[in-house]
């Protein structure tokens, strides 16, 4: 075995990409510096389907499965690790399976004969579902004992009674996968999910060091997504009542009823806690005053990017001119983007008050623009699906909410996208009535991927994901909440502008590297703050405020990000290749190689 450390990722994210959690993991285990001082990365997670049947216990591992070294529910055992493991099994009620998968490195591409560069971690899968009580209920009573965690309220929910049930085997698994070493393994708890599995391991500081990845503030994420007035309100009064030494139930009510904040709440115990974001250690440090005093530090995420040239984004876009050209008629001067989750807490709504706003601009100057948002609030549509729909109706320029198309979320956010377009063409027709054609056309895609296999025979054949990151000229990210987003910042590397709200994380990780690359200004980052308070507002005058009101305030600051993002479009093929260099100065300095080493595992001591 390499020397090196040897670390736990407690993960509902190791069988398979989900999330955010999944990509952070990708950059990270796949990053030299990290593989350099790393030498295992165990994965552990409740299994999925597992009562399913396979004719290959690999397969229980997930599409990224190397072996399968034991799974128990499978009498699989070809090395003889069953003399550990089949005993855990027995005492906790649990099935085992255990073996190894690979990441594959972000943004690379294929080698000449078609490999890639993996990096291969141990998988540790337990089911859960039928655990033996009296010993699930003994350690329910320790949670309760040490760490004062009440399980008779939480336990009816399953994202609470799931990784409680884990934690117990997972612990007992993770003793005897590991050899007894001077150096204690670091388990981290990545969000809510870890949480239990990190505190039982915690008890035992002879094997463990144990650490909170804090993705987000599960307590904070609930509130700004309730309050009418969302960010708008959240964060001018938790900085308010922060400065006066109150904490969040003191503002915002008593939240013991939210099994996440209880979690959460008790990550202080922990070794180390690690924020992906400046506003997520504000807000876990808002929890309670030992969460305050608790050992909270600022770990950002990357943004995985490639050396691009001018005609590398030229063969992008060309091929998103081809694209457009079939699905809208023509090819607009600009496109702009939007790649998220259909869920409120990405403010979709914000980018409708930018474009209204920005589309007279584009008319003035005879410009023209298409708003791409990708998301998708349902399973994927087929091919033969999506082919038959741009048959019958020409989707994605049209939808119906029948059939595989509109599903969900979308149905509203569609809704909301036909309004902003029909304000629009009001407002066009008033500022230029003899443009030919529409300056903005909005454009929503709910489909996962980017592909001819997911989007039809308009897509051409080699487009790819990679290609929509580089074929744009905007990417918006006007979130209420954003932990950090990685996704904003995707494009950057390609010389796109990325509005981004000053609630998201990754505005810190500009901040700094832009510092590194000893710039102080960018053309392509806007930081758009919705959160400043009105004049002489008291605390409750904040969070009483009304959807009206944060209205008012979002108006005002996406009219202004509309004449900014208009000043900063590129003019010029000049303007272009300018642009494009300075988001690969940027982008050198936001690689997870730097992240691993100078924050992430500096944070593991």
């Amino acid at each position: 075995m390499t020397a090196g450390m040897n670390l736990i990722h407690v993960t509902h994210e190791g069988w398979e990409q989900m999330g955010g959690i999944g990509t952070v993991l990708q950059g990270l285990i796949t990053s030299q510096a990290f593989r350099k001082k790393v030498a295992r990365n165990i994965l552990v997670g409740p299994l999925p389907y597992a009562d399913r049947w396979v004719g290959d216990a690999k397969h229980r591992l997930g599409e990224h499965a190397v072996r399968c070294i034991y799974s128990g529910m499978d009498n699989h055992d070809p090395e003889g690790f069953g003399a550990k493991l089949r005993p855990i099994e027995w005492a906790f009620g649990v099935k085992i399976v255990y073996g190894v998968r690979t990441f594959d490195t972000p943004g690379q591409t294929a080698s000449h004969n078609g490999d890639r560069d993996q990096v291969e971690a141990e998988l540790l899968l337990i089911d859960v579902a039928d655990p033996n009580k009296e010993r699930l209920g003994a350690f329910k009573f320790m949670l309760h004992e040490q760490f004062g965690i009440g399980s008779t309220l939480y336990e009816r929910g399953w994202d609470y009674e799931e990784w409680v049930r884990l934690a117990e085997p997972a612990y007992h698994a993770l003793v005897a996968l590991l050899p007894d070493s001077a150096d204690p393994a670091w388990v981290i708890g990545h969000e809510f999910m870890g949480v239990p599995t990190a505190l039982r391991c915690s008890l035992d500081t002879k094997r463990f060091r144990t650490a909170f990845h804090a993705h987000e503030c599960s307590t904070a994420r609930r509130i700004v997504e309730q309050l009418p007035g969302h960010d708008v309100a959240f964060y001018p009064a938790m900085r308010a009542a922060a400065s006066q030494g109150k904490f969040v139930d003191e503002v915002f009510g008593d939240q013991s009823d939210y099994s996440r904040h209880v979690l959460v709440s008790n990550s202080y115990r922990l070794n180390s806690i690690l924020a992906v974001g400046q506003e997520t250690a504000e807000e876990l440090r808002f929890l309670s005053p030992k969460m305050n005093d608790g050992p909270v530090r600022v770990c950002y995420n990357a943004v995985p990017a490639q050396t691009l040239t001018s005609a590398d984004v030229q063969r992008s876009r060309g091929m998103m001119n081809s694209w457009l050209k079939t699905v809208i008629g023509y090819v607009p001067d600009y496109v702009f983007t939007h790649v998220t989750r259909p869920v409120p807490s990405k403010g979709i709504w914000r980018d409708f008050m930018t474009l209204e706003t920005l589309a007279p601009l584009l008319a003035k100057e005879g410009k023209t623009a298409a708003y791409v948002l990708l998301t998708c609030g349902a399973n994927s549509r087929t091919t033969e699906q999506v082919e038959a729909m741009a048959r019958e109706y020409q989707w994605p320029a049209n939808h119906y909410q029948w059939g595989a198309d509109l599903q969900g979320p979308e149905i509203q956010i569609y809704g909301q996208m036909q309004a902003s377009q029909n304000a629009i063409n009001t407002a066009v027709a008033a500022a230029a009535p003899n443009s030919e054609r529409p300056p903005l056309r909005l454009l929503l895609v709910n489909q996962f991927g980017w592909s001819q296999a997911r989007l039809g025979a308009a897509c051409p054949a080699e487009m790819n994901f990679d290609d929509l990151r580089r074929a744009t000229d905007v990417e918006f990210g006007l979130s209420v909440y954003e932990p950090f987003g990685i996704s904003p910042l995707e494009p950057l590397h390609a010389g796109a502008i990325c509005p981004i709200s000053t609630v998201s994380g990754c505005c810190g990780l500009v901040k700094r590297s832009m510092v590194e690359a000893a710039m102080e200004t960018s053309r392509l980052v806007i930081p758009v703050d919705f959160t400043a308070p009105d004049p002489g507002a008291t605390i409750r005058d904040m969070i009483e405020m009304s959807a009206e009101h944060r209205t008012e305030h979002e108006r005002l600051s996406c009219t202004a990000l509309a004449a900014d993002i208009f000043k900063r479009l590129p003019r010029t093929a000049a303007d272009k290749a300018a642009m494009l260099s300075e988001g690969q100065t940027l982008a050198r300095h936001m690689g997870w190689d730097f992240v691993a080493e100078r924050e992430f595992l500096a944070s593991l001591r």
